[in-house]
């Protein structure tokens, strides 16, 4: 399969669904992730697009593409110029995704919201890209401070212990953008979330997803 990975900000994809990217590179899937802003500008200086070679490569992402929207402001731009940047990006790599993993609607940063919107918006029915599988995940430290979310896994991927430390040694890349234990964006509080998520359909570790929609051709 191809499979494209939309996130907000550099770390994201890691955050979200990275065990699950390790895991389907691994099982010679293509991977591609689009990054819309540089996941810091808004309140310090840095740029977290410059380790994302770093993460493609141990998480076994095929291919990637940042852009340059303001971060924490991308409400200020037109949603036509978001979708715009995702069309080119696909036509450039003559790319028809089979599976789309992109953010929650539900979650409280802004960026997130409007990511989720322009993907839904490139991938609606009867467009030129026609995806078997749209999906979202959660990042935590956005998707559970809103209280009234609805996000409701229904799509659950077991992760090895291969899988997952794939998931840690990425996020070790953005290790200035982790917190201490007991902040949602901790390295022992992702453990202990997908030790959860894989109690729930009885694995040790899993990702979950909420499907928005599957196409069975």
């Amino acid at each position: 399969m191809k499979i494209l990975v939309t996130a907000a900000h550099p770390d994201d994809e890691t955050l979200g669904c990275g065990g699950t990217i390790a895991k389907l590179s691994s099982e010679g899937h293509e991977i591609h992730l689009l990054t819309f802003t540089d996941g810091i500008g808004a309140r310090e200086t840095g740029d977290r697009r410059n380790v994302l070679h770093d993460v493609s490569k141990i998480l076994g992402i095929e291919n990637f593409q940042s852009f340059n929207f303001p971060d924490n402001q991308m409400d200020s731009v037109p949603l036509l110029s978001i979708v715009k940047k995702i069309e080119s990006y696909l036509l450039e790599n003559n790319l028809n995704p089979d599976w789309i993993m992109t953010h929650s609607p539900d979650c409280l940063n802004i960026d997130h919201k409007v990511v989720y919107n322009a993907t839904l918006t490139v991938f609606r029915g009867m467009s030129r890209f026609n995806p078997i599988k749209i999906m979202c995940y959660e990042v935590p430290s956005s998707s559970e401070w809103n209280p009234i979310k609805s996000f409701t896994p229904n799509f659950y991927v077991s992760l090895s212990n291969n899988n997952f430390e794939k998931k840690m040694k990425a996020l070790r890349v953005y290790d200035s953008e982790m917190r201490e234990f007991p902040h949602p964006r901790s390295y022992k509080n992702i453990e202990i979330l997908a030790s959860l998520c894989g109690s729930e359909v009885g694995y040790y570790k899993a990702e979950k997803f909420m499907t928005v929609r599957e196409t069975i051709c």
